[in-house]
């Protein structure tokens, strides 16, 4: 199974999601759109059964705060990864 099965099935469950909040299929889809990865949809799709939001609005805010601890969670990652590299430059045997 490639990514963009992966990503349609996720989709799929995510439109199934809102539909079952009483939503528009529509809005899981545009849920999906923003959300972008498979990670981030499953994550939603959770959300959407466990904690049956009363509002459109109560979960577009919590895309949007998957989104950012996602977006987040790359900067670290970056981060920790450069800062490594900077580590081995300054460590790394010098010819004198």
């Amino acid at each position: 199974m490639d990514e963009t099965d992966n990503k349609d099935r996720a989709r799929q469950a995510l439109a199934r999601a809102a539909q079952r909040c009483g939503w528009p299929a529509e809005f899981g889809e545009a849920l999906a759109l923003y959300l972008g990865s498979v990670g981030a949809m499953e994550r939603m799709a959770a959300y959407l059964a466990q904690a049956r939001p009363q509002s459109m609005e109560e979960a577009a805010d919590e895309a949007v705060a998957i989104v950012e601890q996602r977006d987040a969670w790359i900067e670290r990652k970056k981060g920790e990864y450069y800062n490594a590299k900077i580590t081995e430059l300054y460590n790394r045997e010098r010819d004198e």
